[in-house]
C-alpha cells in the first residue's frame, strides 16, 4: 500500500509539479529570448531613423545647390581675371544664403568646377583638384552621380592626426547633362557620432558597409582610430538593411548577452531545488505560478516602454521643421530678384525660429510658446502669400499653459497652408482656435482653402486615428503623422482626432486632448 501511495504521489503530485515548472521556466525563457530580439530590433530601427535624418541635412543641401539656376550661372561664367573672379566671387555670396543653409544643417561644402578660369578658393576648386581624391576615384569607379563616401585621411584643417569623414558627393548635371562639376559635402562625422552615443542604449549597433564599420553607438567610438572591420564583430543578434543613395547598408546589433546561451548552468540548480521543494511543499506551487506571471506581466510593460522609448527616440531624429528652409528659400528668391531691403526682417523672425527649436531639450511646450511660434510661422507665410491669406490665432487664457509636443499645432498649421491656401486663387483664411469643452482642451485648425473630397477625408482620418512609426516610411503627409503619433504617446492613445471638409468650403480639424492627460507648464 505504502508503494502505491508513493505511485501515486509521483504520478500524480511530484511528476505534473515537475512538467508544470518544466513549462513555466521554459516559457519564461522563451519570453527573455523574445525581449531581446525586440530590445535589438529597436536598436537598429532607432539608428536608421537617425543615421537618415542625419544624412537628409546633407541632400536637403546639396538638392538647394544642385537645383539653384543662381549658382549654375555662376560656374559656368567665363571670367576675364582673377581679379574679375574675386569681385564676382564676393557679390556671389553677398546675394545668396547658401552658407546660412549649409550651417544651419551643420555641414560644409566644396563645389569642383570644370572652368579653367576659375581660382581656388574655400568653396570654388577647379575640376583637377579632385582627380587624386578618395571620394572622387570611389565615384567615378561604381559610376555613380551621387551617395556617400566614409573616409580616414589628415586633410582636418587645424589637426595633426588622422580623422574619420563622411562625404555626400553629386554631380551637378541638373541644367547639363553630362557636366563634370561636382558638389562635395562634409558631414560633421563627430557630431554624428556624438548623437548615436546619447540615445543610450545598453546594447550597441553598428552602421556598417561590406566591410568596415562606419559608425557606432558604441562608448569607445573616436574620430581619430581607423575603421574597424565587420569581422571583429561577435554575437550579431540582429541586422537591419539600410538602402541609402544607391548604396546599401547594414546595421548589426551585438547581443552580447551570455545568460541565455547557458541558461542551463543559470536555471539548473534552481530546477533542481524547485522540484525538492514542491516535493516538500506542493502548496507553494500555486504562490510560485502567481509570482512567475507577475514577473512575465512585468516584463511585457518593460518591453513595451522599450518599444516606445525607440519610437520616441526615432520620431526626435526624424522632426525636421522643413517649412523654414522653404520660407527661406521663398524670402532668398524675393531678396534676389526684387532687392527688398524688408526681407531682412522675415530672415531675423527666421533665425529666432531656428534657434528656438534648435535644441530639443524637452518634447513638450506650452500652448502658448507653440501659438508663438504659429503667429511667426504665419507671418513669414502671409510675406510669401501677401493678401492672399488672413489668420487668427485665438487662444483661452486657461489652455496657455497645457503642454503638448513641440511642432504640433505648426503642423496642421502648415498642412493647411500647402494643402488648403496655396493651390487657391482667391483669398483665404486660417484660424487657429484653443478652448476647453466639458474640461477637456479642443484645438480647431480651419482654413477656408479648396476642401477635400469625403474619399479623401477618410483616408486622412484613418491615418491620423492609426498613426504608427511604421507609416514615417511612406511618402505624404508624413509631417501631421508625425505630430498625432506623439500627440498619442503624451495621451496614453486618448487624444481624440477629427474632421469636417467641403470641397470649395475649406477644412477644420479637430484635436481633443481629455482633462485626465492635460499638463501645465512653467
Amino acid at each position: 500500500m505504502k508503494k502505491k501511495l508513493i505511485i501515486l504521489y509521483l504520478v500524480f503530485t511530484i511528476i505534473p509539479l515537475a512538467i508544470l515548472d518544466a513549462v513555466v521556466i521554459g516559457g519564461i525563457l522563451r519570453a527573455e529570448q523574445t525581449k531581446r530580439y525586440h530590445e535589438m530590433e529597436n536598436v537598429a530601427s532607432a539608428v536608421k531613423y537617425a543615421c537618415a535624418a542625419e544624412f537628409e541635412n546633407a541632400v536637403k543641401v546639396a538638392n538647394s545647390i544642385y537645383t539653384s539656376k543662381y549658382i549654375y550661372d555662376f560656374m559656368k561664367t567665363e571670367f576675364d581675371s582673377p581679379l574679375d573672379y574675386y569681385m564676382r566671387y564676393r557679390d556671389f555670396f553677398n546675394d545668396t544664403l547658401i552658407d546660412v543653409v549649409a550651417s544651419q544643417n551643420d555641414v560644409s561644402y566644396k563645389l569642383f568646377i570644370d572652368n579653367k578660369s576659375v581660382v581656388n578658393g574655400s568653396q570654388f576648386q577647379r575640376i583637377e583638384c579632385a582627380y587624386d581624391e578618395p571620394w572622387y576615384k570611389f565615384m567615378k569607379e561604381k559610376g555613380l552621380k551621387s551617395g556617400l563616401f566614409f573616409d580616414y585621411n589628415t586633410k582636418q584643417v587645424g589637426l595633426d592626426s588622422n580623422t574619420r569623414k563622411i562625404f555626400y558627393f553629386k554631380v551637378l548635371d541638373f541644367y547639363d547633362y553630362g557636366s563634370e562639376n561636382v558638389l562635395l559635402i562634409d558631414i560633421d562625422y563627430g557630431k554624428f557620432s556624438r548623437a548615436l552615443v546619447n540615445m543610450n542604449y545598453d546594447l550597441d549597433a553598428y552602421l556598417c558597409d561590406n566591410e568596415k564599420i562606419l559608425l557606432t553607438n558604441g562608448k569607445d567610438m573616436s574620430v581619430a582610430k581607423p575603421y574597424s572591420y565587420v569581422s571583429q564583430l561577435e554575437s550579431i543578434g540582429y541586422t537591419m538593411d539600410m538602402q541609402i543613395y544607391n548604396q546599401l547598408l547594414k546595421i548589426h546589433v551585438v547581443d552580447n548577452n551570455s545568460e541565455i546561451n547557458n541558461w542551463w548552468e543559470s536555471w539548473g540548480i534552481y530546477l533542481l531545488i524547485l522540484a525538492v521543494m514542491n516535493i516538500i511543499f506542493p502548496v507553494l506551487l500555486l504562490i510560485r505560478i502567481n509570482r512567475i506571471a507577475y514577473g512575465y506581466t512585468l516584463r511585457e510593460q518593460v518591453m513595451i516602454m522599450t518599444r516606445q522609448h525607440a519610437e520616441l527616440l526615432a520620431l526626435h531624429s526624424q522632426i525636421n521643421p522643413h517649412f523654414l528652409f522653404n520660407a527661406l528659400e521663398s524670402i532668398r528668391m524675393h531678396c534676389i530678384i526684387k532687392k527688398e531691403s524688408e526681407t531682412a526682417y522675415m530672415i531675423e523672425k527666421l533665425a529666432k525660429l531656428q534657434r528656438q527649436y534648435t535644441e530639443w531639450g524637452d518634447d513638450n511646450t506650452t500652448i502658448e510658446n507653440e501659438a508663438d511660434f504659429v503667429n511667426n510661422y504665419l507671418e513669414l507665410q502671409k510675406y510669401r502669400f501677401g493678401d492672399r491669406l488672413s489668420y487668427s490665432v485665438d487662444i483661452e487664457p486657461d489652455c496657455k499653459k497645457y503642454l503638448v509636443p513641440k511642432l504640433t499645432l505648426v503642423t496642421f498649421i502648415e498642412n493647411a497652408c500647402i494643402h488648403g491656401i496655396e493651390s487657391k486663387v482667391s483669398n483665404g483664411w486660417i484660424f487657429l482656435r484653443v478652448h476647453t469643452k466639458d474640461n477637456d482642451m479642443v484645438i480647431e485648425i480651419e482654413d477656408t482653402g479648396n476642401g477635400m473630397s469625403s474619399q479623401e477625408v477618410e483616408k486622412l482620418l484613418t491615418s491620423m486615428r492609426n498613426a504608427d512609426i511604421s507609416m514615417l516610411e511612406k511618402k505624404g503627409r508624413v509631417g501631421v503623422v508625425n505630430a498625432c503619433i506623439r500627440l498619442k504617446m503624451v495621451t496614453d492613445d486618448k487624444v481624440l482626432f477629427g474632421i469636417d471638409s467641403e470641397e470649395g468650403i475649406g477644412t477644420i480639424v479637430t484635436i481633443v486632448i481629455p482633462e485626465e492627460c492635460l499638463k501645465k507648464g512653467v
